[in-house]
């Protein structure tokens, strides 16, 4: 996945929509992750859709929507303590 912040035409998303999708990400990733039977059903999906090689195409596509999923994570958790950096927290002196 290329950083948004390297691209020149980038799409922002406000860090709450950010968060639905990394959360949409995470859990695509771990239902899609939970069985063989589901690899299998994507290699069956993308051949019938015409891929050459569909048991490497869905192997592929897993470990994309994983990479993507955990870039989506780190951006967040970049954002998130960019934010906590240009807004530190004032304690009261006691």
């Amino acid at each position: 996945m290329t950083s948004p912040r390297r691209r020149k035409n980038a799409i922002v998303l406000p860090i709450p929509q950010a968060a639905e999708l990394t959360a949409l990400l995470a859990t695509l990733d771990e239902f899609i992750r939970s069985g063989p039977r589901i690899t299998a059903e994507l290699a069956a999906f993308l051949a019938s859709h015409g891929a050459r090689f569909p048991e490497s195409g869905a192997g592929n596509l897993i470990d994309e929507l994983s990479f993507t999923a955990l870039g989506f994570r780190q951006l967040l958790a970049a954002g998130e303590d960019a934010r906590h950096q240009e807004s530190p927290c004032h304690h009261p002196t006691r």
